[in-house]
């Protein structure tokens, strides 16, 4: 099969915030780096649909917040089983990246000369610090976060492979040694050679038929890593956004509007959620909101499949000053936030789960690194708002560094000519398929959703994992018709081996805990404060429970 060649040490798969901040601090330490991305570096993943505020400790006089309230407030929100040394590691360095992102020459709202700081659900301060998104799409806000960034790569010459999609990790004596590329434009793969990879291309929320990604986010990172003999944890955990505006458009309806007095209401305009939550809607993370809004639709008490989203109790001045774009964009609809309720239903958001990595974000082969939502441990159960990015930054930087200098220190494998010719023949064109490629990725995003979204429980589940193998046994009769389809091909290929993973894990877990709620198991188990890891052997998926040695909460 015909193919080019490409050397590089370090190669970084992804090219949206979390790949472009581990290319700029790898750049520090390594000149010879190649990110590669199946979109537009710059315009893709998640941070581009994101609010483009991340919470932080703000290092300002005066301050009340501190890095280890923030720490408490993660340990709380992911239900104690975080992995503890990274939850230190994003609550003590967040606050220093923002000054390392305005040299990259983002922007941010203040006032007086201080950063401006909002209050999600779920912290116990003000720490959500927007960008000035000021001449962007309030749909697209993100851009304010991601095009500094991508300039600041450009300015660095950091090669870059667009519309390119890594199919596969190649490894040599239990390191990596490169990869396998599909580069759609030219219609010919790519035999990657280098020291080390960062995976940084996201999670899985496009396997669910309701989610709010961006396209092509199919659980390629986890997959790849899987299929390498990286060991992956907590997949049993994904995030659903409680409040994704249905009426009268669709787009997020931000969280921490609610800690400046909006609220939520049944179809009889009544308040709810402190019925499921101590404390109401200012007080509910997002797991236990989602949770609240899917019951009382499922009681009968919902509009529309979903509940109003109520912002008349904000002040004028605060809607005015701090929520312009939100405003705006629904004043476009019609709809004047001062005085009308919208509907929001939970929605797919942020997979908690993925790959297993230390401190330094090494996962469990050699050479291979990950970090933002390809990674797992720093959020537990579940996430609090805000804290995406803020890992991003943190651990991007040190991905880009721990991989950089190890590519210092270490030779290229020698690949492996009888695996990369295995691996390539899986690749092959099958124009005589005959069953449809969009409609099975179409019925998996359709089985996960019905299967294992918001409300789980053992009979769905298992019907789920059921429909799922049904779907793996057709792959080699899917019609495959040129390069372009290999690339979805791939990513359906992905979709079932993830969703495989996560259903089963959700089994294992025989309790609700954070994300994860068993409808047959409701409270949370102390025999479960632990975590699940996954791992591929020659005889399938192995899945072992490591309770945690004990942690402590400061109060």
């Amino acid at each position: 099969m015909e193919r080019k060649k490409l050397v590089t040490d370090v190669l970084i798969i992804g090219g949206g915030s979390t790949g472009l901040i581990a290319a700029l601090e790898a750049a520090n330490h390594c000149s010879d780096i190649t990110i590669i991305c199946k979109q537009k570096a710059g315009r893709s993943g998640n941070t581009i649909v994101s609010g483009s505020a991340f919470s932080v400790v703000v290092p300002e006089e005066g301050n009340p917040d501190s890095e280890e309230t923030y720490f408490n407030d993660l340990i709380r929100s992911g239900k104690g089983i975080n992995q503890k040394e990274l939850t230190r590691t994003l609550a003590s360095l967040s606050g220093g990246t923002i000054k390392w992102l305005e040299s990259c020459g983002m922007e941010f709202f203040k006032t007086n000369s201080q950063y401006v700081k909002r209050q999600p659900p779920g912290h116990s301060h003000p720490r959500s610090v927007p960008t000035i998104w000021d001449g962007y799409s309030y749909l697209a806000r993100g851009l304010s976060f991601m095009k500094p960034l991508s300039e600041s790569v450009n300015k660095r010459r950091i090669r870059v492979l667009e519309q390119t999609a890594v199919t596969h990790l190649l490894t040599a004596n239990g390191r990596i040694a490169g990869a396998i590329a599909l580069d759609v434009n030219e219609s010919e793969f790519i035999e990657i050679s280098c020291k080390a990879i960062i995976l940084a291309n996201g999670g899985a929320g496009g396997m669910f038929a309701h989610n709010n990604n961006t396209v092509g986010i199919t659980g390629d990172s986890y997959a790849l890593a899987y299929e390498a003999g990286a060991v992956l944890k907590d997949m049993e955990f994904v995030q659903f956004y409680p409040t994704q505006m249905i009426k009268p458009m669709k787009m997020p309806a931000s969280n921490p509007l609610f800690g400046d007095g909006a609220v939520l209401r049944n179809k009889d305009k009544e308040l709810f959620i402190h019925k499921y939550v101590e404390g109401g809607d200012k007080a509910a993370t997002r797991d236990k909101m989602a949770q609240a809004i899917f019951q009382e639709v499922e009681r009968g008490y919902g509009i529309e499949g979903g509940v109003y989203f109520d912002c008349t109790g904000i002040p004028e001045e605060v809607l005015d000053s701090k929520y312009t774009h939100f405003c705006n964009q629904l004043k476009k609809k019609g709809v004047d936030p001062k005085k009308d309720m919208v509907i929001v239903s939970p929605t797919t958001h942020y997979f908690l789960g993925g790959v297993k990595i230390n401190t330094s974000c090494e996962s469990s082969i050699p050479g291979l690194y990950a970090a933002g939502e390809a990674a797992t441990g720093t959020h537990g159960a579940n996430r609090l708002s805000g804290s995406s990015i803020a890992d991003t930054v943190v651990f991007g930087r040190i991905a880009g560094k721990s991989a950089a200098e190890y590519a210092a220190v270490t030779q290229h494998e020698k690949i492996n000519p009888q695996d990369l010719t295995s691996k390539l023949e899986k690749l092959k064109l099958y124009p005589n398929g005959d069953v449809p490629l969009s409609e099975m990725k179409e019925l998996v995003r359709t089985i996960m959703w019905r299967c294992a979204s918001v409300v789980r429980e053992e009979s769905a589940l298992r019907s789920g994992l059921k429909s799922l193998c049904k779907v793996e046994s057709s792959l080699d009769n899917i019609a495959v018709r040129n390069f372009k389809e290999v690339v979805s091909y791939q990513e359906l290929s992905n979709m079932v081996t993830v969703g495989k993973l996560t259903i089963k894990g959700a089994l294992e877990r025989k309790e609700s805990r954070g994300s994860h709620w068993r409808r047959d198991y409701p409270n949370e188990r102390e025999v479960f404060l632990g975590n699940f890891e996954y791992s591929k052997s020659s005889d399938g998926d192995v899945i072992n429970y490591r309770p945690l040695d004990g942690l402590l909460i400061n109060n």
